[in-house]
């Protein structure tokens, strides 16, 4: 999956490679969905609520197709860590300070969905945000966005 991932994420949706507004836009898309499952299964307990809110999220967001969720989602659901770690470098090599403190919004909003925060899902969070180089403020500013707009 780890080279799947990659090779997809490389070739479709590295926006440096195409000028179109939309498949540069699908690029973020994907990176979102694949951390906002991650997080969800951080726990060992992916929610029908955590899982309704990465949908809503990807849904809203990105005024996407069920269809183009729903092979985002599959994508994203045979993600391992070595992937993540991928995406993440790519995320870093490819989109601005902006895309990715949103990115980690989003992450709080599936983690607070289900109504409590579980110590996994803070820890990945963290870890993602401080690899995505998100400053302690921006980091902390989006988690109290997120808990706004979730609970």
């Amino acid at each position: 999956m780890a080279d799947d991932l990659k090779t997809f994420f490389e070739e479709q949706l590295i926006p440096e490679r195409h000028a179109d507004e939309y498949t540069r836009a699908l690029g973020i898309q994907c990176a979102t969905g694949v951390l906002l499952i991650q997080v969800a299964k951080a726990d060992s307990q992916q929610d029908d609520i955590e899982r309704a809110m990465v949908v809503a999220i990807l849904q809203e967001t990105f005024d996407l197709l069920d269809e183009t969720v729903e092979d985002i989602l599959q994508l994203a659901d045979g993600a391992t860590a070595k992937d993540v770690s991928q995406l993440i470098k790519l995320v870093n090599d490819h989109y601005g300070y902006n895309d990715k403190e949103k990115l980690i919004e989003y992450l709080w909003m599936v983690a607070f969905a289900d109504g409590r925060l579980d110590r996994y899902e803070e820890q990945f969070i963290v870890k993602v945000a401080e690899l995505l180089n998100i400053s302690e403020a921006d980091f902390n500013h989006a988690k109290v966005r997120a808990e706004e707009n979730t609970l």
